[in-house]
């Protein structure tokens, strides 16, 4: 269930993104350019302030990447899976200890 929240929540994004890329180029006709514009930079100042809150945790994760990219395209679809993939890493290796 995790992973398709996490691939429809990608797939959604990815449309959101090239609807606002073609909303830019005047594809899209004017009454509903604006608010996809407007609906997509709220998205992407979402998605700035999850890396700000995020980021160290990530570096952390990644040998020092913080995956900024990632997180402006996908926000906690790219980082959820990231720190979740750590953590069952590290509960593997806490339980192999004992």
């Amino acid at each position: 269930m995790f992973d398709l929240l996490i691939n429809f929540t990608k797939v959604a994004l990815l449309a959101l993104w090239a609807i606002c890329i073609l909303s830019l180029l005047s594809i899209i006709p004017e009454p509903y350019a604006q608010p996809v514009l407007i609906v997509g930079a709220l998205i992407l100042l979402i998605h700035f302030l999850e890396y700000w809150l995020v980021r160290s945790k990530v570096a952390g994760r990644q040998g020092g990447k913080t995956g900024f990219v990632g997180t402006m395209m996908f926000g906690f679809g790219y980082w959820l899976p990231v720190l979740r993939l750590r953590q069952e890493g590290e509960a593997h290796s806490t339980n192999s200890k004992t």
